[in-house]
């Protein structure tokens, strides 16, 4: 995809992905980034980013994008936001941030996930005043449950 996305030379455009594969018969996740904010992962009750840097598709040609595996574990939550989420900004022009979403991933933990989304949506709606979103907004939340 990076090859394909480089050679159509959209100088001006860029392309960020989280790729995520959930295999639960072998119970385990593989994911790699091009350029999104760290996925949050819950495990052992402690929730912290998943440091994956990655340049957008198709910025550079032949960029190779390291992959992780987790093993999967029953309560296991892993949540996935864009930039629209992180960079809401307040009045005085201070950033959501990763830091916000692990408070609601820790308050939520217990409750089905999309409590935990509504939570993240709220939150971000509050914090910007509930003024217009500058740019869009998407969160995904995966809860191993067995």
């Amino acid at each position: 995809m990076n090859a394909i996305l480089h050679e159509r030379n959209l100088e001006e455009y860029f392309c960020t992905l989280c790729y995520a594969s959930f295999d639960l018969k072998r119970r385990q996740l593989v994911i790699a980034n091009s350029g999104l904010p760290y996925p949050i992962r819950r495990t052992g009750g402690k929730s912290a980013p998943i440091e994956m840097p990655g340049v957008p598709l198709g910025s550079f040609p032949g960029t190779e994008y390291e992959e992780q595996t987790f093993d999967l574990k029953v309560g296991d939550i892993y949540v996935f936001c864009t930039d629209g989420i992180y960079e809401t900004e307040d009045a005085q022009e201070r950033e959501f941030g990763s830091g916000r979403v692990i408070k609601i991933l820790d308050k939520f933990a217990d409750q089905p996930v999309q409590k935990l989304v509504d939570g993240i949506f709220e939150s971000v709606a509050k914090f910007r005043f509930y003024g217009p979103a500058a740019d869009d907004m998407t969160a995904v939340a995966v809860k191993i449950t067995s």
